[in-house]
């Protein structure tokens, strides 16, 4: 059974030590600089022991970062295991080896760790170092560059792009922080349920507070003339068709004739085994409304692959929707925009013109209702006529001398001081 003591250490200073077992199976580690302290993680350390049947293994962070890399490639889509290792990779290789080097073991992290990663990365003090592998990537890269860009497909150069090496931005907004400790929660979360360790460190660290978002970015009906205004043929068929399901950029990239029923009237949105892609959320039917069926032959007619709705030139995926969007604003004098404030766009002209939140929830494909409450707050009609019952608090407005009439006929003028002194 496990147990607390104190140990004075070399240094002099007095600390709990917890222990547990016997011979070369025995655990010995610091549990706190307080009783209170370690008699916390004295009860959580019993509590994996009764789970798992022997105590949390004593396991290197890296060694658990590589097995947890594993366990996502199997359960996770691979954009979200990239994402997962690049924020692992940063708080260990960047941060946690250079700044604690002592910390190499999992049941040694402690929220302080985390709380100076957290303010380092807020601060910007925290870089990429690469490795020798990337440098030796990068030379190799460098060497094939010369005069060979404009080279092969579109594909072929993407492995030019940055040399290969997408760096670590050192500062980074407070949303972004408050993503990476949510990466390491579940991480750690999951170290716990493998036993690889026994306590949370990122549990009792804070969060940034972020004001929320009470409005979605969608564009006005005066916007959207302009934009498609400015639109060429193509553009205006894969931009509308956008603006008429509420699809998102993946899901329009993805797009293939067979997901389109013309019989049934519906755009079907499910997963591409041959692509490796899956809706981000769940699958869903998208009715086919007559101008977006107008759309949709036009673009047969006019097709360049015939297995994606919207190929580029040469019939493959397009991956640069959101760059034409963008020269599209330009040309347009608007203000950049990118392809999910015309989903925005969707929803939020269904719901002006009375569509309830439920059905503007499923034809969006969302998991939960309240993510489609900030479409809400667009349609004010309601709440017009409610201000409008303040009007006999005040009687009718005489027209004669309105106060748009007042303001209109009001002079201002403004008499400069001066210094009596001068």
């Amino acid at each position: 059974m496990a147990r607390i003591h104190k140990r004075r250490l070399v240094s002099g200073e007095v600390v709990w030590e917890l222990t547990h077992g016997t011979g070369a199976d025995r655990q010995r580690f610091t549990a706190g600089r307080t009783r209170e302290e370690a008699q916390e993680m004295l009860n959580q350390f019993n509590r994996q022991l009764a789970l798992h049947g022997r105590g949390p293994q004593d396991g290197s962070v890296a060694s658990v970062i590589g097995e947890y890399a594993k366990f996502l490639k199997t359960n996770r889509r691979p954009h979200t295991v990239t994402r997962y290792m690049r924020v692992l990779k940063t708080f260990h290789e960047c941060f946690l080896t250079p700044v604690f080097p002592d910390a190499d073991r999992m049941r040694l992290l402690r929220p302080m760790h985390i709380e100076e990663y957290k303010r380092r990365r807020a601060e910007g003090e925290i870089s990429d170092s690469p490795s020798a592998e990337d440098m030796s990537r990068e030379q190799e890269l460098r060497r094939q560059v010369t005069g060979r860009r404009k080279e092969g497909t579109p594909k072929d150069r993407a492995k030019f792009g940055w040399l290969g090496r997408h760096g670590i931005r050192t500062k980074v907004s407070p949303r972004t922080i408050n993503y990476e400790l949510r990466v390491l929660f579940t991480f750690f979360h999951w170290a716990i349920k493998r036993n690889h360790l026994f306590i949370n460190p990122v549990a009792p660290v804070e969060r940034f507070r972020l004001s929320k978002r009470a409005l979605p970015k969608f564009m006005t009906t005066e916007e959207l003339k302009k934009f498609f205004g400015a639109c060429d043929e193509d553009e205006r068929r894969l931009f509308m068709s956008i603006l008429l399901t509420g699809m998102r950029k993946g899901e329009v990239e993805h797009l293939t004739w067979s997901d389109i029923s013309f019989e049934l009237g519906v755009v079907f949105i499910q997963e591409k085994p041959e692509f490796g892609w899956k809706p981000k959320t769940d699958e869903r039917i998208i009715p086919i409304s007559p101008l977006l069926q107008e759309l949709l032959l036009q673009q047969y007619a006019k097709r360049t692959s015939d297995l994606l709705v919207f190929g580029n030139k040469a019939g493959h995926r397009d991956t640069y929707i959101l760059d034409r969007m963008k020269k599209i604003c330009q040309r347009a004098g608007l203000r950049s925009s990118n392809v999910h404030a015309l989903r925005h766009s969707f929803g939020a002209h269904l719901r002006m013109a009375g569509v309830s939140l439920a059905d503007i929830g499923d034809l969006l494909g969302h998991k939960d209702l309240a993510t489609t409450q900030i479409y809400a707050k667009v349609q004010q009609e309601h709440l017009r006529a409610v201000m409008s019952k303040l009007t006999p608090l005040i009687g009718e407005v005489d027209r004669g001398h309105s106060p748009v009439r007042l303001l209109s006929e009001a002079k201002l003028v403004i008499t400069p001081t001066h210094d009596s002194k001068k």
